[in-house]
């Protein structure tokens, strides 16, 4: 597949409605659509936005980049169920921009 090809996808991820009541039923401690839930979209639109750069720029270490992009993540404003939910949302994006999620230390 082609860089263009995966920003293709990556924007119309973008579009695509996450974190669902339904999807957040399994997660006993994230509530139902609120300001914690339009900061989750955000941060993995955030995210998003950073692979689709990545992409653009054709960079040859997108996969050690973006284990750097978590390193550096200041996720202190969510709880761990809602830190680990939002990598499970963006376990999509990583794999549309071609990174090998499960290779991360996340």
């Amino acid at each position: 597949m082609t860089n263009q090809e995966r920003i293709a996808q990556l924007k119309a991820y973008k579009l695509k409605e996450k974190f669902l009541v339904e999807d957040l039923e399994d997660y006993e401690d994230v509530p139902p659509p609120t300001q914690t839930v339009i900061r989750m979209r955000k941060e993995v639109d955030r995210f998003t936005d950073f692979l689709i750069k990545r992409l653009e720029k054709n960079v040859d270490n997108i996969q050690e980049q973006t284990q750097q992009f978590f390193k550096d993540w200041d996720n202190e404003e969510f709880t761990q169920e809602e830190t680990e939910f939002i990598v499970e949302v963006e376990y999509e994006a990583m794999r549309m921009a071609g990174v090998k999620a499960d290779d991360l230390l996340i």
